[in-house]
């Protein structure tokens, strides 16, 4: 035992990343005379995956943890979200179907390196007051009513501490939440995720004015005032999407989330080439990585993404961020929930340090957010993969799902209320309308999809078209509501078209085989 035996403090989080050091941060800030000590494992961080905000989780950065400096110093901005299509037709970007802004965004969000920002803002806590031991290892936990004890490792020597607040943010290790059994896998959405870290991947945006100067392959530069490259660039097929993702420090992140029951790169025995021979099938990101070098040490994966814990918090402890649950990366809303659990559970912290009863506001702390990922998780993921290969389907719900993030989140934030708003997505009961109307298209969308599969149909729409988006705060959102709305009802037409033809059972075309990346296999259980 060492200084440390017996040592009580207000507050004591596991995990000195994201979601703990931003706690720990406000909560210095914010409340001072509160004793915060940060428990970190690892003596330094290293790089993970979750390198691009939203809107939201960037007007936290911003706006609550006032990390503007350090973001304009360290990391890129970021161009909202870009998608290329592909079929038998498309040979690279220039004849792909592409979905994505064409102006620059005037809503801040980033490209991170999360190693770097994590230790930045673990850097600002300590400054503020928070006590840190790096590295250390809980070796277990204990949990009252407002009285909990740790007992961690620190230097070989063994430790106890108590405290008042214990915070898991222990990201997808879930110290606390695995040991009160609370967290449980959403296996209703099988997906797996494989990703690295390239250099010399080629700059989208040169590619696009080589080619407009010499004829050569490359997106068109006509309308584009943008930067294609700033984006969070997909690359997407039937049942997986790939991201393509700058980084600061000229490395480029790529990983490929799939579903199971389509594709079995989980499965594979040499990772590292299927991985590869992956990324080279989809026509348009091969040409990316023409000359590109993978960092082959850096290669990572996932044979399970989804999972939720059962209870967010109790009189004296709470779970943050992914500690708490992670549904998927796409539309990155990882950082949201952070944020989200970080501003609620220090907004309790500080109630309960004024002396205030928290039985109510734990009790509609956890009504909220497990609402937020039933609804979030049914609404814009639940067997969405079945149609990621149709590119007016997946660019419908892309603009559908946008444009209602940014009128009941971002707009008002910004707008009405000028503050980060921690309310999570759908979570408010009056989320309702919004949560049926998104089930419903989401529907409509997979049963188009198998209509086209059935039909031999699909993938048609892949090639040469470009379908645009706006991120602002003026009257973009509506028009991205309304051009979703017209693909829908296109699709909905043609739909009719199909079911015609199956009725009459008229032969259809005959479509051309479909190239499928390597690692695919046909699903295992029968079409959703």
């Amino acid at each position: 035992m060492d200084s440390h035996d017996s040592a009580r403090y207000d507050v004591i989080i596991l995990g000195g990343a994201f979601s703990g050091a931003s706690a720990a941060l406000l909560l210095r800030r914010e409340c001072p005379q509160l004793r915060v000590l940060i428990i970190e494992k690892l003596e330094h961080f290293d790089e993970k995956v979750g390198e691009a905000t939203t809107e939201m989780s960037a007007m936290f950065l911003t706006r609550r943890l006032a990390l503007w400096d350090h973001l304009e110093r360290e990391h890129l901005p970021k161009e909202g979200l870009r998608y290329w299509f592909a079929n038998d037709k498309v040979t690279g970007h220039a004849d792909a179907t592409e979905t994505g802004g064409f102006l620059r965004s005037t809503v801040p969000a980033f490209q991170l390196r999360r190693d770097v920002l994590d230790q930045h803002i673990l850097n600002l806590a300590v400054a503020e007051g928070a006590t840190l031991l790096r590295p250390a290892r809980v070796r277990d936990v204990t949990i009252a009513e407002y009285d909990n004890k740790v007992i961690l490792d620190k230097d070989g020597q063994s430790i106890e501490l108590s405290c008042r607040w214990l915070l898991d943010a222990t990201g997808r290790l879930t110290f606390l939440g695995r040991r009160l059994n609370l967290i449980d896998w959403n296996d209703q959405h099988p997906t797996a995720a494989a990703w690295a870290r390239w250099r010399n991947v080629r700059h989208l945006d040169d590619l696009a004015a080589r080619s407009a100067s010499t004829g050569g392959p490359g997106p068109s530069v006509r309308g584009n005032i943008g930067s294609r490259r700033l984006g969070t660039n997909h690359y997407v097929g039937r049942g997986y999407w790939i991201w393509v993702i700058p980084l600061g420090n000229s490395e480029t992140s790529i990983g490929i989330v799939y579903d199971k029951r389509m594709h079995a790169l989980h499965e594979s025995k040499n990772r590292e080439a299927d991985y590869i021979n992956f990324l080279n099938a989809h026509p348009a990101l091969r040409e990316l990585l023409i000359g590109a070098e993978l960092r082959s040490e850096d290669l990572r994966s996932l044979s399970r993404l989804a999972y939720v814990t059962r209870q967010y918090m109790a009189k004296g402890w709470a779970l943050l961020g992914d500690a708490a649950a992670f549904i998927d990366p796409y539309y990155s809303p990882g950082l949201d929930h952070a944020a989200f659990t970080v501003e609620a559970t220090v907004e309790q912290i500080k109630m309960d340090a004024a002396g205030k009863d928290l039985t109510s506001s734990i009790a509609v702390h956890n009504e909220l957010f497990l609402r937020s990922y039933r609804r979030f998780f049914r609404a814009a993921y639940l067997d969405k993969y079945t149609y990621m290969g149709e590119a007016d389907l997946l660019s419908a719900a892309f603009l559908l799902d946008t444009a209602q993030y940014y009128i009941f989140l971002v707009i008002p934030a910004y707008r009405f209320f000028g503050r980060f708003l921690w309310m999570p997505v759908l979570g408010p009961k009056a989320g309702l309308g919004s949560y049926l109307f998104m089930r419903l298209y989401t529907r409509r969308f997979i049963a188009l999809a198998n209509l086209r599969r059935a039909m031999g149909q699909e993938g048609l729409r892949n090639d040469r078209r470009r379908i645009k988006a706006f991120y602002n705060l003026n009257f973009a959102p509506f028009h991205m509501y309304a051009r979703g709305i017209k693909l829908w009802l296109f699709a909905e037409i043609d739909g009719v078209r199909l079911k015609l033809k199956k009725i009459f059972r008229l032969r259809p075309k005959s479509a051309p085989a479909a190239t499928h990346p390597v690692g695919w296999a046909p699903p295992t259980t029968p079409p959703i």
